[in-house]
């Protein structure tokens, strides 16, 4: 089946850098936008602006947050845009999941079999140069310790959604809350990448308390895309576009997931 379509909107609205789980610093990011002729962007590190707060003059950026949520036991990422960083509602929410993450972070070490494990310390995950913590980095720092034979298998046997679906962990603040202080900064608020769901019927509920969702993103399968537009237009959504970049390859790049302008345009109006 065919892409549902072809035209390129120069914009990416979910990218990562090394003050969160991303690989390049922020200014590296800014330096790609620049190259890839991205006209709006926005770095949306996870549970930080600390990225953003050092290229925020960067043409084209927006000021952005990826935040993590709870719902049902599930890690539910919004991304807001357009948000004021130093709104105090927007500081002391990022704050507490970041410490939250931390928690997490002891529990999932703590479960782990000695042989995965392998003595591996939870100062010994996060990098010096990251705000916040996440999977990525644990994944990351099983591989190098030798628990694991990669990145992929961490998640694949201890770290993807299915392992994490649990009650008796650290809870991240439901998605009402995050959505109602994404909106008290003056953002908005976007389901991040709602195809890793594989299900239009887990994300509609999603959507209750939000702006918008993400309808392209790489790997998105063209079906899910058609789905996901359809649930837009019928709710009045807006629209939004993220590769989701935490490493620039040859697969991965800025600007790389693509809507028709005219699909854009009401979510560029509310963040101009």
């Amino acid at each position: 089946m065919a892409a549902p379509f072809a035209a390129i909107a120069p914009v990416d609205f979910h990218l990562h850098s090394n003050a969160s789980d991303g690989e390049h610093p922020p200014e590296h990011m800014a330096a790609a936008a620049r190259t890839a002729g991205l006209s709006h962007w926005a770095l949306t590190d996870h549970d930080s602006v600390s990225g953003w707060a050092k290229i925020a003059d960067a043409p084209g950026l927006i000021c952005g947050v990826e935040v993590t949520a709870g719902a049902d036991g599930r890690e539910v990422h919004i991304v807001g845009l357009g948000i004021d960083p130093t709104h105090a509602g927007l500081v002391e929410l990022l704050a507490r999941i970041r410490a939250l993450r931390l928690e997490r972070l002891d529990v999932l070490l703590a479960r782990l079999p000695a042989d995965v494990r392998r003595g591996l310390s939870a100062a010994e995950v996060k990098p010096k140069e990251a705000e916040t913590v996440g999977r990525l980095h644990l994944a990351q720092a099983l591989a190098r310790n030798g628990g694991v034979g990669s990145v992929r298998d961490a998640f694949t046997f201890h770290l993807a959604d299915e392992h994490l679906i649990d009650a008796s962990l650290p809870q991240f603040p439901p998605i009402a809350e995050i959505a109602a202080v994404i909106h008290a900064a003056g953002g908005v608020a976007i389901l991040a990448h709602p195809g890793v769901y594989r299900s239009l019927e887990i994300v509609e509920p999603l959507l209750v308390q939000l702006d918008g969702l993400e309808c392209a993103h790489p790997g998105l399968s063209d079906d899910l895309q058609l789905g996901l537009l359809a649930i837009a237009d019928r709710r009045s959504l807006l629209v939004s576009v993220g590769s989701d970049t935490h490493r620039i390859t040859s697969h991965r790049r800025l600007g790389n997931a693509h809507l028709p302008p005219e699909r854009l345009m009401p979510l560029l109006e509310r963040l101009a």
